[in-house]
């Protein structure tokens, strides 16, 4: 701080609470974009509170929405708990409703430990007035906060982008929802819809096509609900054809319509769309890249090579598309050409730690390992900062016999990155081959505790249960030979017990299933396989086995829509595909499963193993 400067006032500054038949979302930004303007350009120390809460859906996800509080300003109490949870000093709160095309508008001030509100005031003010009322907004919040207006903003009037009222309210209606998508990572509650954002967005670019923020907005909030998959394609696309066809010079809305394509596997249309983009824009590396990777999923390799290399030279230090260019030159079988493609980038940038472990990298790949090794050894003694370097040597060092090295270099590395799950996973895999069996549960806890995804968690778990509790685990192992000898009640006899002391173990219930299927207890079967998808999402077998116990309780249909969802979430696997196949002609989609069969055909060519299956689906 400044000598004789004075430290910015702590302010929370909370979303106006709207009156029925106001839209929330105003109450929400109007607040919201005058304390972002002085936090942005004032550096002001407040805080723009919303007003999120949990909602528990009943297969056991937490979701979050956006909520109203009240209609009528908060009472002091509600108040008093924000100024001694946040230690804020000033709140700025209120209420806004609209009738027609007036807004009223309430502005309250309190201080901590004054009941009385400092400031109070009510406005009232037509639409077209949105642009005055919201700067004097501004400089009323900088004045009650003791923030100094930045020039720009202390005039008599500022910029906002657009001078057309309405377009302005409908682009923070949108900006509101792309908030509401972020803040909630994605898990907004079941009943919201994109499409009113999407709306209001699409009649304020129509209503003014140079006003930048609606554009921007609308391609980040279908980018974000494609990724958390929010909404329909079917949505999507149409609200990205819709501003292409309204604003066709710009090319972030092509590059999202290839994008969303390639996200479905609609790889030629997705071409076409980035094609359109680099039209015109040929300098962004991005839409190389991404036009890159569509062809070499279309069996165009030399193609994506061109454009990868378009990309590769334009980027900065980083070089995000060097794996992508190092896979293609792998594939067309030209290894040799992938360590000078990092030797480039090493000799331009000397201390870029990635490029050198790279460069080594693909010197062992090439068959070179004295090089490879002179590569690392060199980069180590060269490097400001060489931990990356001994993250990527690390497991060839393993690989090599060299545990003790090897050790030491995943502990230098977890010194920085304590939260690295797949280096975790690697020193366990070192310290187990280095016969230091004993110092894994710790690391398994630490794989925990780092917030992993839930198949990592399920396997973590699992060897951690294995390395502390063995004499159950051996249970386990006895229930398992009892099943490879075609004794399945036997090795229920044996897992049965173990349900509640290794209630976190997917190999118990992975067994457990398997048995009760075999034993044509479906209903025991169908628990179990839950339990085991619960634990471990992605364990393959375990929707085979719920298909079975479903298909054995006559639940066709729920069978065929489970089968759906994990086709959708496992878009390579053989086994999901093949159980969806079986699904869907049981379940009566004959036309679909005969389908569903000749592409699998397709995809693996003549199989004696698959071929009585694939008979059966298309019978």
């Amino acid at each position: 701080m400044l000598p004789g400067k004075l430290p910015f006032m702590k302010v929370a500054v909370l979303p106006f609470n709207a009156a029925e038949g106001t839209k929330p979302a105003h109450g929400r930004q109007f607040a919201g974009f005058a304390s972002e303007q002085l936090r942005a350009h004032a550096e002001a120390d407040f805080n723009t509170v919303s007003y999120l809460t949990q909602i528990q859906e009943q297969d056991g996800t937490t979701r979050m929405a956006y909520v109203n509080i009240a209609e009528n300003l908060l009472p002091y109490e509600q108040l008093k708990e924000l100024f001694e949870q946040a230690e804020v000093e000033l709140v700025m709160d209120g209420t806004l409703s609209q009738t027609g095309d007036t807004f009223d508008m309430t502005v309250r001030f309190t201080k901590k430990d004054q009941e009385e509100p400092v400031y109070l005031e009510s406005i009232t003010f037509p639409t077209s007035e949105i642009f005055v009322q919201l700067q004097k907004l501004i400089k009323l919040l900088a004045a009650q906060g003791e923030v100094e207006v930045p020039e720009f903003l202390a005039g008599d009037t500022m910029e906002f982008g657009t001078d057309h009222a309405q377009a302005f309210l409908d682009f923070l209606e949108g900006y509101d929802s792309l908030s509401y998508i972020q803040q909630a990572n994605g898990m907004v509650a079941i009943e919201f819809s994109p499409q009113p954002a999407i709306d209001a967005l699409l009649a304020a670019v129509e209503a003014d096509k140079n006003f930048v923020g609606p554009y921007q907005v609308l391609v980040q909030i279908t980018r974000a609900c494609a990724h958390y998959r929010i909404g329909t394609f079917e949505i999507i696309d149409a609200a990205l054809l819709k501003l292409t066809e309204l604003v066709p010079d710009q090319f972030m809305g092509f590059f999202a319509l290839g994008e969303i394509h390639q996200a479905v596997n609609s790889l030629t249309k997705a071409a076409e769309y980035y094609e359109k983009a680099l039209s015109l824009e040929e300098s962004d590396p991005a839409i190389y890249s991404r036009l890159g990777s569509v062809q070499l999923q279309l069996g165009m390799p030399i193609n994506a090579e061109r454009n990868f290399r378009k990309a590769f030279v334009m980027e900065g230090e980083d070089k995000p598309t060097g794996d992508l260019l190092a896979m293609v030159l792998g594939q067309t079988n030209r290894p040799h050409e992938i360590p000078p493609l990092w030797k480039g980038v090493i000799d331009e940038h000397p201390q870029n730690g990635p490029a050198h472990s790279k460069y080594a990298v693909a010197l062992f790949q090439a068959g070179k390992e004295d090089d490879a090794e002179r590569a690392f050894e060199t980069a180590l003694e060269l490097l400001e900062d060489n931990t990356v370097v001994k993250r990527y040597y690390a497991p060839w060092l393993m690989k090599k016999g060299d545990l003790d090295r090897a050790m030491d270099f995943y502990e230098d590395v977890l010194d920085i990155a304590p939260n690295d799950i797949a280096v975790l996973t690697e020193y366990a895999q070192t310290l187990e081959a280095a016969g230091r069996e004993f110092e894994v549960p710790q690391v398994m806890k630490d794989i925990l505790a780092s917030n992993p995804d839930p198949n990592t968690r399920a396997q973590a778990m699992a060897r951690l249960i294995e390395l502390e509790q063995p004499k159950r685990v051996q249970n386990v192992e006895a229930a398992r030979e009892k099943m490879e000898g075609d004794d399945f009640l036997g090795a229920i006899s044996f897992l049965k017990p173990l349900r509640n002391w290794l209630a976190d173990y997917w190999k118990l219930w992975a067994l457990l299933a398997s048995a009760y299927n075999r034993t044509e207890q479906w209903t025991e079967a169908e628990d179990a396989s839950r339990r085991l998808l619960e634990l471990y999402p992605g364990c393959e077998p375990a929707f085979g086995e719920l298909v079975t116990a479903l298909h054995g309780q006559g639940k066709n249909d729920d069978a065929y829509n489970l089968m759906q969802y994990a086709a959708t979430h496992n878009p390579n696997s053989l086994p999901i595909h093949i159980n969806l196949a079986l699904a869907a002609k049981r379940a009566g989609h004959r036309d679909e499963a005969r389908e569903l069969a000749k592409r699998i055909r397709e995809a693996v060519g003549p199989n004696e193993e698959l071929e009585p299956v694939l008979a059966e689906i298309e019978q």
